[in-house]
């Protein structure tokens, strides 16, 4: 049987990576005792996988994982004896067992909300923030330059921005809402949006990102 469920990621340990996400899920798997299936050859692992990898220094409140169990057993009692030995500041949440029929997380994946908060080193104009955002997304085009496996080249994220929206604005803070395309290969980059539409500014920037909901395209899926 198979189990989805999607697991919670603090502020507090944003900066640990997707490879250590993974083998803390896994520790806590075998800490809860359960009866996990294992890949065949010479090196067994459990059988899991993600909707996609979650950026180094981001939280989130959705990241969606499947795992494959050898014995069945009630989502409730996954979720439960896997949350009591999780470390803090990582829990599972939506714990479901998965119709025989659903397609993998990574076919299924197709955009994410985030919530973005950007400190400014020194006070900038609120009402320039919203003319800015504004003007970028009139534009059809957003260079970025991206490394790729032929090397650094310019790609445009403009078709990634589904929506966007400042919902806050001050002198030294400012938090935005942004819904960008996401499918298992990668999607919308947060950082490199905001540079483009902020370096111009005189101040320093601090951005913090937070994944606020993850959407596929199974109504299936919470």
């Amino acid at each position: 049987m198979k189990i989805i469920a999607a697991f919670h990621k603090a502020d507090g340990i944003a900066y640990i990576s997707h490879l250590d996400v993974q083998r803390t899920l896994q520790r806590a798997f075998r800490r809860a005792n359960l009866p996990l299936s294992f890949s065949r050859g010479f090196n067994p692992h459990p059988q899991m996988s993600f909707a996609t990898a979650l950026a180094t220094g981001y939280s989130s409140d959705c990241e969606w994982f499947e795992v494959q169990l050898a014995k069945n057993m009630s989502a409730e009692c996954f979720e439960r004896e896997v949350n009591a030995v999780m470390p803090k500041g990582m829990w599972l949440s939506q714990s479901f067992v998965a119709p025989d029929d659903m397609e993998t997380l990574s076919k299924l994946v197709r955009s994410a909300a985030y919530l973005v908060t950007v400190r400014f080193s020194k006070p900038v104009a609120a009402n320039g923030l919203q003319q800015r955002l504004d003007k970028m997304l009139l534009s059809e085009e957003i260079i970025i330059m991206k490394k790729t496996k032929g090397g650094i080249k310019p790609v445009n994220i403009r078709p990634q921005i589904i929506t966007a929206s400042v919902v806050q604005l001050g002198e030294t803070v400012a938090r935005f809402d942004i819904l960008g395309e996401l499918t298992a290969s990668g999607g919308l980059r947060i950082e490199p949006l905001l540079h483009d539409m902020l370096d111009s500014l005189d101040s320093d920037m601090l951005i913090s990102v937070h994944r606020a909901a993850m959407y596929f395209d199974d109504p299936r899926l919470p």
